[in-house]
């Protein structure tokens, strides 16, 4: 099951910079200041768990 994060105490919205993750410009940034999409955080994260299942 996709995990949805909760990003409702981020440090919220900047000027657009690369994602993290894509490179296409982002305003969202995570809770820690990281300038990443929401979808591509949770995907990664997914990405993750799927690879620890599977080794």
């Amino acid at each position: 099951m996709p995990r949805e994060l909760d990003w409702t105490r981020s440090g919220g919205a900047g000027d657009p910079v690369p994602c993290v993750i894509c490179g296409k410009p982002a305003i969202c940034r995570s809770p820690k200041g990281t300038p990443v999409h929401k979808v591509c955080a949770e995907a990664w994260i997914e990405q993750q768990q799927t690879r620890k299942a599977v080794a």
